[in-house]
């Protein structure tokens, strides 16, 4: 049975935790980019995905993520994970162990039809 960890970019690009708002905002600049994950090695620290026109360059970003972003279990099934995705104003929904480790990152296209990087998949 697909679950979540079969569906997930494994190796989504990630920023240092402690990545200042210049650094983000250059990433957010990329229209590809809905979603900047800050990380500490593995862990999960924060995702920005909108920083306020007032955010001083030098701030850090992780100060600006968002308070609750999206997450699920890498075993959980592909239809809650495609239901939870398509539900996201981002389309992206991360994957988190028990110890908030970034696993990967589950990303539907502009279509919201399929998930990114991965042919189509029987939900």
């Amino acid at each position: 049975m697909t679950n979540a960890s079969d569906l997930m970019l494994s190796d989504p690009k990630t920023m240092a935790a402690d990545a200042t708002v210049a650094e983000v905002s250059e990433q957010l600049a990329n229209p590809k980019v809905q979603m900047v994950l800050l990380t500490d090695g593995r862990t999960f620290k924060g995702a920005v995905t909108a920083l306020p026109t007032g955010a001083a360059p030098s701030d850090l970003a992780l100060l600006y993520s968002d308070e609750s972003p999206d997450s699920i279990a890498p075993d959980a099934s592909a239809d809650e994970a495609f239901e939870r995705a398509v539900a996201s104003p981002t389309r992206r929904v991360l994957v988190l162990d028990e110890d908030r480790n970034l696993l990967g990152l589950l990303c539907l296209d502009p279509t919201r039809t399929r998930f990114c990087g991965k042919p189509d998949v029987s939900l």
